[in-house]
């Protein structure tokens, strides 16, 4: 009889834990670059050559992204010029910037075209 008087208590110790920690809605935010700090990576994707130019908002836990066109090179504003981009994008945030089994995903809303360049925020995210 003890023993299942035990037994019982330890569940419920257990499931008190269990609740508390599902309660907890703190969200951990990470990222290999300092907040704020502007980063330029070289990329090739699908045999063009993109200056990647990004820096980290912790306080958005995103990545502000600006491409362009390696050597000055224009990019289109047309609406598949902007999937490409955004393509470029995700592709090099993930690898760059996210952790492993991460995948980054562009801020819907937030691409835009200006003089040649595009701009847009990522975030990553589960895959």
């Amino acid at each position: 009889m003890i023993r299942y008087g035990v037994l019982i208590a330890m569940i419920a110790v257990l499931a008190m834990m269990t609740g508390a920690c599902t309660q907890n809605k703190a969200r951990v935010v990470s990222s290999p670059y300092r907040d704020g700090t502007h980063h330029s990576e070289p990329v090739f994707y699908n045999g063009k050559h993109y200056k990647l130019k990004f820096k980290y908002l912790a306080h958005q836990d995103l990545y502000d992204v600006n491409i362009i066109g390696k050597g000055g090179r224009y990019l289109g504003a047309k609406a598949g010029d902007e999937k490409i981009v955004s393509n470029v994008v995700s592709s090099a945030i993930r690898h760059f910037a996210c952790a492993r089994g991460k995948k980054a995903h562009i801020v819907p809303g937030t691409v835009r075209h200006s003089k040649g360049a595009w701009m847009m925020q990522a975030r990553c995210g589960q895959s």
